[in-house]
Order: structure tokens, then C-alpha cells, then sequence
């Protein structure tokens, strides 16, 4: 029985991989075919997709990377950038195969990282991602009850207050300097990733918590 079961869901699996990669690919030439009628040419296609790739432009931002490609000497770039490109596709898989029971809390946790470790961060990605939050609010009860997603909502609103300041009195008053900047969005960083481990969590202990009901709202520790 079980291999018959399986052999009846191998057709699916393909099935529906060919049909979300057919899907994927005709999106994609129709969305460049539709940027190419509105364009002169295909200069666009270097701009979009390779300026992200190669990092030219270091304008101080709430990301991660400008600051540390500043100091960073030229014969090492290439290797740094292939470290750091790397270093966030090395998330996908691991939660692809951890959360395969559930996608779509899968795809929200990649959209978290995403906001905080591409090369061009900012606020409007930060947001993007924690209104996707609200597609977990399943697991909102176990978040709040056990873990840091208020002390992490605060820490937001206070970099939100002191970011601009850092930055104004660096720019432009010139009282300050790249550091006061940075170290504000470290901890903007800081706060996004406590919130995407307390997610992470929560998705996971509400998947604990289904298979095994009869653990819900008790403490859990690995020995």
C-alpha cells in the first residue's frame, strides 16, 4: 500500500513542479517583454538585476552591507561578496526543509531575512515583511506568551526615533560621524532579527504543539 501511495504522488510532485516553473518562466518573459515595450532598450536589465549582485553604490542605508564594503579593501570585494550572498541563500534551504509541512510560514521567514541582510536594506522591506506577519497569527499567542516580541517592537520604535537623528547629525550637522549611524542600525537589525527568531520559534512550537497536544502551554527543554 505504501508504495503504491507513493508512486501515485511522484507524478504529482513533478506534476506540479513543472507547472510552477512553467508559470515562473512565462511570468517573468511577459513582465520583461512589458518592460521592454515601455523601454528604448534592455539597458534596464544591468540596473535591475546586477547592481544588487555587484554593490556599486555604498549610499549609507539601514542595511548591513555599505558600511562594511567601505573599509573593505578592493582584492577582497569579490570574495566578501560572493561570502555574503552565500551566507543568505544559506538560509532557504534549511527552512524549505524544516517548515515543508508548512510553506507559507516558510516563505515569511525568507522574507525576513531578506529584509535584513540584503545589500540594500530599508524600511519599506522591514514592512512589507512584518505586515506578512499577520498571515502567522496562529502562532501569535505562543510568541507573545513565551518569548521577546515586545522588548524587540520597542527596540524598533527607538531606533525609528534615533536613526534619522544619527543620521542628520552626521550628514548634515556634522557633529557625528559614519559610526553613530551604523551602530543605530545594528541595532534596527538586532530588533528585526529577535522578531524573526521569536516567528521562527513560534511556527515551530506550534508545530510541536499540534503533533503532541498534549504539551501544549508547558515549558519545553532540550537536554
Amino acid at each position: 500500500m505504501q508504495s503504491t501511495t507513493r508512486r501515485l504522488d511522484h507524478p504529482k510532485i513533478l506534476d506540479f513542479t513543472s507547472r510552477f516553473i512553467g508559470s515562473f518562466a512565462l511570468t517573468a518573459l511577459l513582465l520583461l517583454a512589458l518592460s521592454r515595450a515601455l523601454l528604448p532598450s534592455f539597458a534596464f536589465l544591468p540596473s535591475v538585476y546586477l547592481t544588487p549582485l555587484r554593490v556599486p553604490d555604498l549610499t549609507p542605508n539601514p542595511g548591513l552591507w555599505w558600511y562594511f564594503f567601505i573599509e573593505m579593501f578592493d582584492p577582497f570585494r569579490s570574495f566578501f561578496l560572493g561570502v555574503f550572498w552565500l551566507h543568505m541563500l544559506s538560509y532557504s534551504v534549511p527552512f524549505c526543509l524544516r517548515m515543508r509541512k508548512q510553506p507559507l510560514a516558510a516563505v515569511v521567514a525568507m522574507l525576513g531575512i531578506t529584509a535584513v541582510f540584503q545589500p540594500y536594506a530599508n524600511v519599506g522591506e522591514a514592512g512589507a515583511w512584518l505586515s506578512c506577519l499577520t498571515l502567522l497569527s496562529h502562532t501569535f499567542e505562543v510568541s507573545s506568551t513565551h518569548r521577546y516580541t515586545f522588548p524587540a517592537i520597542a527596540v524598533l520604535l527607538y531606533t525609528s526615533l534615533l536613526g534619522p537623528a544619527f543620521h542628520h547629525l552626521w550628514l548634515y550637522a556634522g557633529s557625528g560621524n559614519a559610526n553613530f549611524f551604523y551602530a543605530i542600525t545594528l541595532v534596527w537589525n538586532l530588533a528585526l532579527l529577535i522578531i524573526l527568531t521569536d516567528t521562527v520559534y513560534s511556527i515551530l512550537r506550534d508545530e510541536w504543539e499540534a503533533d503532541r497536544p498534549e504539551g501544549q502551554g508547558k515549558e519545553v527543554r532540550q537536554i
